[in-house]
């Protein structure tokens, strides 16, 4: 056997940004959910959260937007859940205990997926404490039965709008009729659409926020293809990376997001960029919850 003593200072440990702080001392809680049992079209995304965390390893932690290190903030990466084989029932029931977990804790938990349908289980977690879910999704997932299964990626906003006040869709650009049937009959979900794109979108999203504690997840097919080609349902006609860092910018100003997490994305073979991007996305919304929260001084600052 060989002896790691003395070696603890030379070894990376494979977490988020290769920083490993002890889960006491850490502010955000990453958590791998790699899970893609009910993708309908391309499986993949379950190596999702180890690609991120890979590529967030030759990442800068210093921010040249922010001025600041946001990893100072103390981050902890947990191991991966073990749910490959898990029913979606099992796997959101696991995703619940163990962001319930990180939330008591007084953490804020960064999910890294896997497919959609874990968001219903980091919901149920934190439901108590949100107000709003706000998806940045190319699809709405709002159907209420999906190939057999009520719980899946694509009914995933659906079930969480039976679970809290308000759900906010964002940049969607394709859906089902049986979809908008749903949508038309429920009172608490307000779709905006990628059709809907500009100023006056995001301002009527970031109205509707403004003050509220948060559940944010982020779909990576909200962006076009033609930056992350590898997806379980790619959509024409998605946002730029510049768009998505606008948008996420505005609402961790206006409100107070409590728990995230970064869904469907299946990385390409041979490809660094889609994953690195992914990590960039994660990591943003983490030096955002610091600049806005006020609850760390990390001499982080951003022009208005």
């Amino acid at each position: 056997m060989v002896s790691l003593s003395g070696l603890e200072g030379s070894i990376v440990p494979y977490s988020f940004l290769g920083i490993q702080e002890s889960y006491e001392d850490s502010s955000y809680v990453i958590v791998g959910v790699p899970y893609d049992a009910t993708s309908s079209w391309m499986p993949g995304s379950r190596a999702g959260p180890l690609a991120i965390i890979e590529a967030s390893r030759y990442m800068d932690p210093y921010d040249m937007e922010l001025g600041c290190i946001p990893a100072e903030a103390g981050l902890h990466t947990i191991p991966e859940l073990s749910v490959l084989e898990s029913t979606p029932e099992s796997m959101v029931d696991t995703v619940k205990r163990v962001i319930g977990k990180v939330i008591s804790d007084g953490k804020v938990p960064i999910l890294l997926g896997g497919e959609h349908t874990l968001s219903l289980g980091g919901v149920l977690g934190v439901k108590d404490g949100i107000e709003v879910y706000v998806a940045l999704d190319a699809h709405a997932d709002f159907y209420d039965d999906y190939e057999g299964r009520r719980i899946s990626h694509a009914t995933v906003s659906k079930r969480i709008s039976e679970l809290v006040d308000e759900v906010i869709i964002y940049g969607v650009r394709t859906l089902g009729w049986e979809e908008r049937e749903e949508l038309n009959s429920s009172d608490n979900v307000t779709l905006i659409p990628r059709l809907a794109h500009g100023d006056g979108a995001l301002g009527g999203l970031l109205k509707k926020v403004k003050g509220k504690r948060v559940y944010l997840s982020l779909d990576a097919d909200v962006l076009d293809p033609s930056i992350l080609p590898c997806l379980g349902t790619p959509e024409p006609g998605g946002m730029t990376y510049r768009d998505v860092v606008s948008v996420l910018r505005g609402i961790f100003r206006s409100a107070s997001v409590v728990a995230m997490d970064f869904v469907e994305f299946s990385p390409c073979p041979g490809m660094r960029s889609d994953a690195y991007t992914m990590a960039r996305l994660v990591y943003k919304s983490i030096g955002y919850h610091i600049l806005y929260s006020g609850e760390q001084d990390l001499g982080c600052s951003a022009d208005e």
